[in-house]
């Protein structure tokens, strides 16, 4: 096998390989154990450099580890990497975790199931339009379907890719929705080229191919976008606000829990406008800067944040700093679908800062947050219940 190229290494820890880039990636991890170990080195270099909980002390055990693994599904790393049993003899401390990720998953593709309700769906789906609805969390890289003259394409890791077809014109605008469970991101690939990384519990509805002057797209929950340059505005509307676009990166938080919708600019410029309640306001957000439309105050504001602490969950992991418990534990919730209980509500105020893993599962996760503050925290199934240590 090859050598593969530093910067192909250096773009998949930033998260910002292309497809092609993706696949000999893959093709150069799978090749060797050393490669595999080269890589967890360079990527745990690489995290050294960012501020993390001190947590050495916690337990690293195999067993709990592989039982998180085992028991979910994701997609945008390595999802067929425990069929080389050797990788998962590799010293879990270098991070190969991170790499490695369940084959135990739905056996059938993408199965078309017309009579599944959105409201009830525990799963990642795409909703097409005409109403069918595809699971994607099956290990199987094929077409979906061909609608409005676009090819849809499943990846095993890169998700959803909408091929445009020149000679195909659409007689009517179509739209698709892409759906995720709790506990489960998702990337796709607009038809022009925008990438879009969908958070756990949301919703994206998008035209599966763009015609006119501009490109909207409409968002419930949370999502990155690395938005093509094509010319066109590009859009994103949530509730009564809107982001508009040329081309750039950013991420929109706008969870229906949350006191607010969070505009975070990566790089480029984009504009904020709301429209609500006799509100109408825009600002011009430069990279670094994040706007914040408050739903109590009806207020749109700026402020300068690092933008990692809020992207961070594209490329797996929980950041925060200086937050409170409440949110922080919000935040997780939202990812393992459970719910949180105070025994003292003063305790939600209490500040933690660092990094999490979100594939360390949530009992390795509740005794690290633990391991750096004076509150214990019991998780009982669905539930969690946070109190003072005796």
């Amino acid at each position: 096998m090859k050598n593969l190229d530093l910067d192909i290494l250096r773009k998949k820890l930033d998260g910002k390989l292309t497809f092609s880039e993706e696949k000999e990636f893959q093709e150069w991890l799978i090749a060797s154990r050393e490669n595999i170990a080269f890589f967890n080195h360079m990527k745990s270099y690489q995290d050294k450099s960012m501020e993390e909980l001190s947590l050495e002390s916690v337990p690293y055990t195999t067993d709990l580890f592989m039982k998180r693994l085992n028991g979910r599904s994701h997609k945008v790393f390595i999802n067929k990497m425990l069929k080389y049993a050797a990788v998962v003899l590799l010293p879990l401390s270098i991070g190969v975790g991170l790499w490695i990720y369940s084959n135990n998953q739905m056996n059938q593709s993408l199965v078309d199931q017309n009579h599944i309700k959105k409201e009830d769906l525990n799963q990642t789906v795409l909703i097409t339009s005409n109403g069918n609805t595809y699971e994607l969390e099956s290990g199987v890289e094929q077409a979906v379907v061909e609608d409005q003259g676009v090819k849809i394409r499943k990846y095993l890791r890169a998700g959803l890719k909408y091929e445009a077809q020149d000679t195909i014109k659409a007689k009517s605008v179509a739209y698709n929705t892409l759906h995720t469970s709790k506990g489960d991101d998702y990337q796709l690939e607009l038809s022009d080229g925008t990438i879009v990384y969908l958070n756990c519990d949301s919703d994206l509805k998008y035209p599966v191919s763009f015609g006119g002057n501009e490109r909207r797209v409409q968002l419930r929950g949370e999502a990155f976008f690395d938005v093509s340059k094509t010319g066109k505005r590009f859009i994103v509307e949530v509730d009564d606000m809107e982001v508009e676009v040329l081309g750039t990166q950013f991420n929109v938080m706008a969870y229906e829990n949350e006191n607010s919708i969070q505009t975070t600019l990566v790089s480029g410029k984009v504009k904020v406008s709301i429209n609500s309640n006799g509100v109408d306001k825009s600002l011009m957000l430069e990279p670094g800067n994040q706007a914040i439309w408050s739903y109590k105050e009806e207020e749109l504001g700026c402020k300068k944040v690092d933008a990692k602490l809020y992207t961070g969950w594209v490329n797996g992991y929980f950041r925060f700093e200086n937050q409170r418990l409440e949110d922080v534990l919000r935040t997780i919730a939202r990812w393992y679908d459970i719910k949180v209980f105070y025994q003292n509500p003063d305790l939600k105020n209490k500040r933690l800062s660092g990094k999490l893993n979100k594939m360390k599962g949530l009992e390795v996760i509740s005794n690290m947050i633990e391991k750096i503050s004076d509150i214990e925290i019991e998780v009982n199934k669905k539930a969690v219940v946070v109190s003072m240590k005796e």
